[in-house]
């Protein structure tokens, strides 16, 4: 571990678990003093310019004994015998970091900014595994809050200390947890308070448990859906640090690898279920709490007009478990982990309910999980079919084994749909149901998670089956799909993909797009031709706000060659989207009413550029035998000669 010298300004190499140490917390600036660039003034005032400690040098300082005392008394420095702390090229934040360590009788402190060399990547990842030992092996860490003057009333309602941006980064909070002596200093480094003596202040502001805070409980006495929503609302500058930052806090080890982006808070996902039996890390998304205490999940919907499951959009919500982000868990700090024993003893399944296992397979993760079917635990009568293509009987409750204080003893039931499949992959996807008229506690957007009490799961224990499942792996994101999506759209332009073309001409279509020209400088044209009828749609759009908001409207007609013009019902459907967009707009249908057939004619716009979408169409032919009539049955046969 490389530390600085309070006393010389120099660099030394020391072992974290022999030698007494501080070590620095703060918030970086656009420019702080690198590794190299303090080397440089280091060089001036006697230490090494190489660019390593890998040898030993005359201008070298000597390396710590073990047996040596420390921390060192400060009594016998002198600052003038060191020139380096009056250089004007070394940073002040390293030049008061130092003076306020050694003050406290400090030899040695750590500086994430200058100690790690960050243009070696074995280093740079070394260090990033190894911080959270660092800082608490630490004497003490000084943190450092720029933004909170030395006349700030800490506990004041609108304190600068409440509102210091060090409580909003991602890499703070493992250094506000780690270390147990946490010594606050404001601006001008001055004492403002330690961690223990404002831990009730502390885990106001920041919504971690105080015996979090002051190691009156261990970290893994604490969910990981809670110990994720400690850090849900922080940032980093790099998409990655929102991963790497939290290493330390569920004790794994995984390389860095910088230019991953989103896909490295996926690969702690997969660290943490490989490592840790707790089923809340797919705890969340918003909870249904409209219901009482032990009241039976149905029951308490009994008056709802509407039920409706709502997959999500791609691109825009998560589709699978794992492709949720750290916002996802905002709030989840008060949902707590189940053990498996209890589960099992809660569901008094008749087939045994094994213990966690995830197997990684090229076609995602595959594991075993607890569902009950979604119409079994609602008021079935008033389920809506999905929005989506999926019918009501593939969407399930996932059980899983964690509950929300609000509810003791109710497991948490995931919503999810896992469409059939005859490879026997099931994939697993992710919803929600929105309720109508919408619950009077919780979130409007729908919800993901319904408490399922002890009573709930004794009606439908019987419906209960243990799964195979996948949790897919993300699909492939471009860079243009993703940027489009922020972009403002300067016209709409429509296209039709050549897939969509042969698949019409497979069913007797030929289909034709017409683009906006001189004449027809507003509307696309797109004429669907076979030997009995012709279906024109006429797609108008408006462009608001800047581009940033648009309405489709998509005017549809059919004529035949024999008869005169066929009603569509509905006549017209629309679209509205605004930024960012959705990447698949969903699909409407107009219905044409033929000689004893119903044509549907489904129509969806998915984006493909900024400004340019992809038009989705698709005819269903549907025999409504029902209402065939012999002379019914004539026209339809005469019909079908006509074709």
């Amino acid at each position: 571990m490389r530390v600085l010298d309070t006393w010389t300004g120099q660099f030394m190499e020391v072992d974290p678990e022999k030698t007494n140490f501080a070590i620095l917390s703060h918030t970086w600036r656009k420019k702080e003093q690198t590794y190299n660039e303090l080397k440089v003034v280091q060089a001036r005032h006697g230490g090494p310019s190489d660019a390593e400690y890998s040898s030993p040098s005359p201008s070298r300082p000597p390396s710590p004994s073990p047996d040596s005392p420390s921390p060192d008394s400060p009594s016998s420095f002198v600052p003038g015998d060191h020139l380096i702390w009056n250089d004007v090229k070394l940073s002040r934040k390293i030049r008061e970091a130092c003076g306020v360590a050694r003050k406290a009788g400090y030899r040695y402190l750590w500086i994430d900014s200058c100690c790690i060399n960050k243009a070696s990547s074995s280093e740079l990842s070394e260090s990033i595994n190894s911080m959270f030992q660092w800082y608490g092996r630490a004497k003490v860490c000084f943190a450092h809050l720029a933004d909170v003057p030395s006349s700030d009333d800490a506990r004041a309602a609108e304190s600068a200390f409440r509102k210091s941006r060090w409580f909003e980064r991602g890499w703070t909070l493992q250094e506000l947890i780690a270390p147990l002596s946490v010594k606050f200093l404001s601006e001008d480094w001055t004492e403002i308070g330690t961690k223990l003596a404002l831990a009730d202040l502390v885990e106001e502001i920041t919504g971690i448990a105080e015996d979090a805070l002051v190691h009156a409980k261990s970290l893994d006495d604490f969910s990981v859906a809670q110990r994720l929503s400690w850090t849900a609302s922080r940032k980093t500058s790099r998409k990655e640090d929102s991963a790497y930052s939290l290493l330390g806090i569920f004790n794994i080890n995984m390389s860095t690898l910088y230019g991953e982006g989103e896909r490295a808070f996926r690969r702690l996902l997969e660290e943490i279920v490989r490592r840790v039996p707790d089923q809340s890390v797919f705890a969340w998304g918003s909870v249904y709490m409209d219901l009482e205490r032990d009241q039976v999940l149905a029951d308490s919907l009994s008056n709802a007009r509407e039920l409706t499951c709502v997959p999500p959009h791609r691109q825009y919500e998560a589709q699978f478990l794992f492709d949720c982000g750290l916002y996802n868990f905002t709030d989840s700090g008060m949902i707590t982990v189940i053990p498996h024993d209890d589960v099992l003893a809660r569901l008094k399944l008749s087939k045994k309910l094994p213990a966690q296992e995830y197997t990684f397979t090229p076609h995602g993760i595959r594991t075993q999980l607890p569902v009950v079917p979604l119409s079994r635990c609602l008021p079935h009568h008033i389920l809506e079919q999905s929005i989506s293509d999926n019918p009501v009987s593939q969407w399930y409750l996932v059980i899983l084994g964690c509950e929300h204080p609000d509810h003791p003893g109710a497991l948490l039931g995931r919503v999810c749909y896992i469409p059939p499949s005859d490879a026997e992959v099931e994939y697993l996807h992710c919803g929600r149901v929105l309720i109508d008229p919408a619950p009077t506690r919780g979130t409007l957007g729908g919800s993901c998670l319904f408490p399922l009490s002890p009573e709930t799961i004794d009606r439908c224990r019987n419906d209960i089956q243990v799964k195979t499942v996948y949790i897919s792996h993300p699909e492939r994101a471009t860079a243009q799909s993703g940027n489009a999506r922020y972009q403002p759209h300067e016209k709409i332009n429509l296209l039709l993909p050549k897939a969509t073309r042969d698949a019409l001409r497979a069913q007797g279509y030929t289909a034709k797009l017409q683009g906006p020209d001189e004449r027809h400088p507003g509307p696309h044209w797109l004429t669907l031709l076979n030997d009995d009828h012709m279906i024109a749609v006429e797609y108008l759009h408006t462009l608001e706000d800047e581009g940033w908001r648009f309405k489709v409207k998509a005017d549809v007609k059919m004529s035949r060659c024999a008869l005169d013009l066929v009603e569509a019902d509905p006549s017209f459907v629309e679209w509205e989207d605004s930024g960012p967009w959705y990447s698949s707009l969903r699909t409407e249908e107009v219905a044409f009413t033929l000689a004893g057939k119903k044509l549907i004619l489904k129509l969806g716009l998915d984006l493909v550029a900024q400004s340019h979408y992809f038009l989705r169409v698709e005819l269903v032919e549907v025999v409504e035998t029902e209402e065939i009539t012999p002379a019914v049955s004539l026209e339809w046969e005469a019909d079908e000669d006509r074709r």
